[in-house]
This record gives C-alpha cells, structure tokens and sequence, in this order.
C-alpha cells in the first residue's frame, strides 16, 4: 500500500545551524557557513539556467527522444559510472547535463547514436568535475571503445559543444547533492540503513521523466522519507519536526513526490535489501 501521510504540524522553517545545534547527536562540519551554504544551495536550484525544461522531449526534441530512450540512456551511464568506479555525485550532474542540453538542442537524429554520445560525454565532464584525478582515470578513447564510438575524437568533440550549450554552468545542485547535505550528519542505522535506501530511491528518480518537473531538494527530502517509512518500525515517525525544519519540507509537501517515487520504486521498497 502507499504510504500514508500524518496531518503536519510544521512550525516556522529554522536556520539549519539552528536545528544543527539543537540535536546533541549533531556534529557541525562548517558551523561558521551552514546557513549560508543552504541557502546557496536552495537558491541556484531555482535558477532556470541550472534546470532542464520538464516538457522538452515533445517540446524540443519533439518526440526524436521518447521516456523509454531516455530511460535506458541513464541506464547505460549509471552501468559506465559503476564499471569505472567514478566518484559519487556523477551520475546525477550527467544526466542533469544531459536533460539541459536536451532542453535547449534539438538531436539530429533519432538514431540513438548521437544521444549515446551525448550521454558519455556528460559522464566525462560530470567525472572530472566531481573528481579531479578523473582526468588521468578516463580518457576520451577509452570511452569511445566502451560506447563504441568511431574515435575518442568525437566524444571531445561533443564535450566542446555540451559545455558551450551549458553556458559553462556545471556546478547546479542535484538530489544526490541534496541527500547528501541533509543526511551529513547521520549517525547509526541513518548512515548505515537509511542512507543506502535514500541514495538508492534518488538514483532510480533519474530513470522518471516526470521527476524533471519536481526540484532536486524535493526528491531528496522524499527518499528520505520512503527510507524512513519502509525501514523504521512502525512506532517511528517517517517524519518529524528535525527533519522539517532541516529540509524545508512538512508532509503535505512531499506528498505528491513520495507517491511518484513509491509506484515509480515499488519493487525497490518493498525489497529493499536485494
């Protein structure tokens, strides 16, 4: 069954310092910056240069990319990240390069070759961001043999003219970036059961077109949620006055997300463990 949701009771939002400082579990990374990285944080995923278009598959590629292509694109990059060991956080600004990109480009064909491209080269530029040593770790041919390009010439290529159609913004915050920066205090069965799940609930979002629609601190704030809900006993809130006031999300926020993500990840949730 869904899960179901609690009438909220959500007081005023609380500077996440402020509800760092008040949990005795919490220790504080960056006391002197939270408030302001937050808010960083919130204010650049709002930016309409940072995010794709929901609509763009009809809208620019005009149906040359269909749900399922995209689909199974983000599946063959999530197989090359994991079959590289690249760092955390690739994946989700590949595809958030991917999606822009597509926002503003129409394909030339419909072939699935050139969306295939497009897709390693995001990787490639998603993995240097992300990590440094990247450079020295994935090279352009390497990366034309696994996508069985002609040459890593295209792939470079392609890179050039990804970059310049991102305006060179690479830095936008995904929900891998927002996990991330409300679960950096987890301690115990958080950061060894809840944490797994969330991560895993956020990566499968990516596979959901429909996702495009919602913000990244949104689709955070629900894997966490349905993380919550399907491992914790049942005497324990999914959610709660911390988890508000550190997210920015009551119950009534979530609840059109989390039902997404539950019907979208239902086999995820209720195996969580395969």
């Amino acid at each position: 069954m869904p899960p179901k949701f609690s009438k909220p009771t959500t007081p005023a939002p609380a500077p996440v310092s402020c509800v760092a400082a008040a949990s005795t579990k919490l220790q504080r990374l960056c006391p002197d910056y939270e408030d302001d990285i937050d808010h960083n944080l919130r204010l650049t995923e709002k930016n309409a240069e940072e995010r794709p278009l929901p609509d763009y598959l009809t809208k620019v590629q005009q149906d040359r990319v269909s749900e399922s292509a995209r689909a199974s694109l983000v599946g063959w990059m999530d197989k090359f990240v994991r079959d590289h060991d690249l760092a955390d956080g690739t994946l989700h600004h590949a595809v958030a390069y991917v999606d822009r990109v597509l926002s503003v480009r129409a394909l030339t064909t419909d072939s699935g070759y050139e969306l295939r491209l497009l897709g390693a080269a995001a990787i490639f530029v998603a993995a240097k961001y992300e990590d440094q040593k990247a450079v020295w770790k994935l090279k352009a041919d390497q990366i034309a043999r696994y996508g069985e390009f002609a040459a890593g010439k295209e792939v470079l290529d392609m890179e050039c003219e990804m970059v310049e159609a991102l305006g060179y913004q690479l830095g936008g915050p995904t929900a891998h970036t927002f996990l991330s920066h409300f679960m950096r205090y987890a301690e115990g069965e958080d950061k060894t059961k809840i944490l797994p799940l969330a991560t895993r609930l956020v990566d499968q979002s990516l596979l959901n077109y429909t996702c495009l629609r919602i913000l990244p601190s949104l689709v955070a704030a629900s894997a966490i949620f349905l993380a919550r809900r399907t491992l914790n006993p049942p005497d324990v809130l999914a959610w709660n006055r911390e988890l508000t006031e550190l997210t920015g999300y009551n119950c009534s926020d979530m609840t059109a997300c989390v039902l997404n993500m539950f019907f979208f990840s239902r086999s995820l949730i209720c195996n969580p463990s395969s």
